[in-house]
């Protein structure tokens, strides 16, 4: 089948008239002699609809804007956890009068427009660039002003629909337990993200066009889930249990070193990483994955009253801020001259998404090439095809290697030799 797609950004203003309407039917009993049940009557809920009321630009740029209903004082949640909604899931765009289903739409980015300021308001002005992906031309020729897109919800009968907000603030749920190794793994919430930093051109984590974002440059970063601890030794010896590996080097008769079991497991090849990333179902994240986690998205976008974009750059150095506390990332600073138990470190520590210890500690492997980026001014040693990134410093580093957007490298002499490092992974959200 051909999909037809408008490919330029969009920048999409929702009519949305946040109104609730019911229906209520019943499902058909297997057994007639069955007394009907109460849990059988399903309520189909509108929750909002987003109707289309102007289409420029060949349809690259549609407006929006998402209106509160006054007789539902809680029908619109806090913006943030609208966005969240909005953005980790994709949408169907409807037809006015036949509520045929016309496309989908992927939405990339959402932007609130620059003088919202909370909830109470009476409406919300959004701008949100994405992708329409259609059947046929046909179909995409049939979006048109009064097309709609729209969020509903089944639930069981006599439930108050506003508890839905009050329940279910987000699409997708924060927290996951892997089925596999049974390790805790936090949301790290799709979006765009500015990486690197803009000032040491000499340096590889440097973005040439770190002050000056624009939708072209920034990357979007779809949602997935990250360990929020690292793999510690003792979840590494269960996986090697299992499959009949070779312990890591470093442990003596192939024994965790004493005391030091919940430790982050260390000194392991990418190749090591890779068989453990195989068994469990999961993967290593990308270098990019992983600064997003490690530091959040780092930007925020609003849309000004002559429809133009303003930039606010938030970046910070460390997950846990700008300023380096060595109570809260074990580096040399530190004088520990060791690991720690990954449980150890506090809260504080942790990243705009929970992750704990994404800074010193043991580095970090990830899947990503160790290549330059876009037009950077020096070619470093060790760019290519051959290296692999490392994130997040250790130990035995300094603070500096610590930041979050700065890249070292390994697999000198190869992959499988090179044991300089330890790992944390992630999983896509499937929908």
């Amino acid at each position: 089948m051909f999909k037809f797609r408008a490919r330029n950004i969009f920048l999409i203003l929702f009519c949305v008239n946040l109104f609730l309407f019911q229906k209520i039917y019943t499902q058909d009993l297997l057994d007639p002699y069955q007394e009907p049940e109460i849990d059988l009557a399903i309520r189909k809920v509108l929750v909002w609809k987003g109707e289309i009321t102007g289409i420029y630009d060949r349809k690259t740029q549609l407006k929006i804007t998402i209106q509160r209903n006054n007789g539902l004082p809680n029908s619109i949640p806090d913006r943030d956890s609208l966005k969240a909604e909005i953005l980790n899931q994709n949408w169907i765009v409807y037809q006015k009068k036949t509520k045929k289903e016309l496309a989908v739409f992927y939405p990339r980015d959402l932007i609130w427009e620059k003088n919202l300021k909370n909830s109470k308001e009476n409406s919300y002005t959004a701008v949100i660039w994405g992708e329409l992906v259609a059947s046929d031309q046909k179909s995409l020729s049939l979006i048109i002003t009064g097309s709609y897109i729209a969020k509903y919800k089944e639930e069981k009968a006599f439930i108050e629909p506003n508890e839905y907000f009050t329940k279910k603030k987000s699409s997708l749920p924060k927290r996951i337990i892997h089925a596999k190794d049974r390790k805790e793994m936090l949301l790290v919430e799709r979006g765009v993200f500015i990486y690197g930093q803009g000032i040491d051109s000499t340096e590889a984590s440097f973005n040439s066009e770190f002050f000056q974002p624009n939708l072209g440059n920034l990357v979007e970063i779809a949602p997935f889930y990250m360990d929020k601890y690292e793999v510690t030794n003792e979840e590494y010896k269960l996986y090697l249990k299992e499959t009949n590996s070779k312990p890591p080097a470093h442990w003596e008769n192939g024994n965790i070193p004493e005391g030091k079991e919940s430790h982050p497991v260390n000194f392991l090849s990418f190749k090591e990483v890779q068989g453990y990333a195989k068994w469990s179902g999961k993967r290593l994240p990308t270098e990019l994955e992983w600064e997003k986690a490690a530091r959040g998205p780092g930007i925020e976008i609003y849309q000004n009253r002559d429809e133009t974009l303003s930039y606010y750059i938030q970046s910070i150095a460390y997950p846990f801020g700008n300023e380096f506390d060595a109570r809260l990332c074990n580096t040399f600073e530190s004088g520990l001259k060791s690991t720690i138990s990954v449980y150890e470190l506090p809260t504080s520590s942790a990243s705009p998404y929970g992750i704990i210890g994404m800074c010193g500690n043991v580095a970090e492997w990830t899947d990503s090439f160790y290549s330059a980026y876009v037009n950077q001014p020096f070619v470093l040693k060790g760019y290519g095809k051959v290296y692999k990134v490392i994130r997040g410093g250790s130990y035995l580093e300094n603070s500096s290697n610590a930041r979050s957007f700065h890249r070292s490298y390994g697999g000198n002499p190869n992959l499988s030799e090179d044991r300089r490092a330890g790992f944390r992974l992630v999983t896509d959200y499937k929908q």
